[in-house]
């Protein structure tokens, strides 16, 4: 009689577990960059936007759900991680404010919903906005999460601290109380993160990261004359962009030449001659290498950006306008002009030498790589699409296997954000993940045949998701 209404009550336990709605992903090859394991006949059991089971179908068999779907061979790998994406931004415009000229990366609703529908579709599920305005990343996470607006998950820092004003993007707060007023300000509108940028002082440098410390806040840095070896010492969290053009970290005759150009504020040369006089085996780059590697201070380095200034006036080449589509039309009119921006004035021997310093951008990705330093896949971009896979080739192209690069689009983008339960293919992990037809481990340009994505267990064929991007396309500003 016991042992009858034992077996009733597993019995019913199991219905109940298929009645929380149980999804078999199945007959596919499963690609988890963590671990470099490729399970073929794999299978996912999905429960509630979590993997609850998986294994392959000769050795294991497939388990009950309530509904199955046959991926036909393709290959699943887990949801990716953009760390650098300026969701809710621009497009960058100028505006007349009081009968003067004023830079504006105000945004809008509509093109953040574009936006963050082509994100999901090129295969992005999380992502890691480094600036922007505050109020508008509460609003997006909230109508996200809510399910009205499909795109990645977002984390956020607020408004840039920055004395050169721009409407959307920047705060310069005048003394510390304000300075501890505006992070509070920014912490109550969900910031996980300042943003510290390339005009402070070292002093103001130093208060953010402490102020920010003390409001259980961290910091996320652009610098420019401020040096890197500074701010790690100060304990910041993040560095942003292959960009650390401080004199501090030159030496020699090459330190002097590099001065003696930054004494004109409009010269915009500095993007690639920083890296002509750079040495990486001087006593300031190794220590600076090493003091990043110790601290495990997190670093996403945008090369993307670099070969976009290098290359302005050939985006047309790399940057196709078929491959466009996932740039609102506003942002597609725009962006190549505010690209070319820093080298209105060079000529085509500037460019010349800017293109030969890209191995030696490379290289210092792959110093930082070898040498333990944490890095991360950024697009610098308000929708990931082909820079996030650019950003990807070229981290290849630095040195980095297939495996290696997948490993920073994935776990690598979780450990930047402090995420302990995405960016694998693993039992109790959220369901992020995505299917290609071919397979990235062999061709890296597998990650543009994305088909479908699944976010925390929500399906969305990649098709349906560029449909909807037609009905938010109107708008003009």
């Amino acid at each position: 009689m016991k042992k009858s209404v034992l077996v009733c009550l597993l019995a019913a336990l199991s219905m109940a577990q298929l009645d929380a709605e149980t999804v078999l992903y199945h007959n596919a090859t499963l690609i988890n960059p963590a671990t470099e394991q490729q399970l073929n006949h794999g299978w996912l059991l999905v429960q509630d936007g979590r993997i609850v089971k998986m294994g392959q179908a000769q050795a294991d068999g497939l388990p009950a759900a309530n509904r199955q779907i046959d991926l036909q061979k393709h290959y699943v790998l887990p949801g990716l991680i953009d760390v650098h994406l300026h969701l809710t931004a621009g497009p960058h415009r100028v505006e007349m404010r009081d009968g003067t000229p004023v830079i504006t990366m105000k945004g809008h609703s509509e093109i953040t919903r574009y936006h963050a529908l082509s994100t999901l579709a090129t295969g992005v599920t999380t992502a890691f906005s480094p600036a922007g305005d505050p109020v508008a990343n509460a609003d997006y996470v909230q109508q996200q999460q809510a399910g009205y607006w499909p795109g990645p998950r977002l984390h956020y820092a607020g408004y840039v601290f920055e004395p050169t004003p721009i409407l959307g993007g920047s705060v310069h707060p005048t003394d510390e109380a304000s300075w501890r007023a505006e992070i509070a300000s920014q912490q109550a509108m969900g910031v996980d993160y300042i943003k510290l940028y390339t005009g402070l002082t070292p002093g103001e440098v130093a208060m953010g990261v402490r102020l920010a410390r003390e409001a259980g806040l961290k910091t996320v840095a652009h610098l420019d004359g401020v040096s890197w070896q500074y701010a790690a010492d100060l304990g910041i969290d993040v560095l942003t962009h292959a960009l650390p053009t401080s004199a501090e970290l030159l030496t020699g005759a090459g330190r002097a030449a590099y001065l003696a150009e930054r004494k004109n504020p409009f010269n915009q040369r500095f993007i690639y001659s920083w890296f002509q006089h750079v040495d990486y085996d001087s006593e300031p780059m190794q220590r600076l290498i090493q003091t990043l590697a110790q601290q495990q201070t997190r670093v996403d380095l945008t090369l993307v950006v670099n070969e976009l200034f290098y290359f302005a006036r050939e985006l047309d080449a790399l940057y196709p306008e078929d491959a466009m589509w996932v740039f609102h039309p506003e942002t597609r009119r725009r962006w190549r002009a505010l690209m070319a921006g820093p080298s209105y004035d060079w000529s085509a021997a500037d460019f010349a030498i800017a293109q030969q310093q890209l191995p030696k951008v490379k290289e210092f990705f792959k110093r930082l790589y070898d040498a333990g330093v944490p890095l991360a896949i950024g697009s610098d971009s308000v929708s990931s699409g082909p820079f996030f896979l650019r950003e990807l080739q070229l981290s290849q192209a630095a040195g980095l296997s297939n495996w290696q690069v997948l490993q920073l689009a994935t776990v690598g983008g979780a450990h930047h954000l402090g995420l302990a339960d995405t960016g694998q293919l693993a039992e109790g992990y959220l369901a992020d993940f995505i299917v290609v037809s071919a397979n990235p481990v062999t061709d890296l340009n597998a990650l543009s045949t994305v088909h479908t994505v699944v976010q925390q267990g929500k399906r969305w064929q990649v098709e349906a998701l560029k449909e909807k991007l037609t009905t938010l396309s109107s708008l003009e500003l």
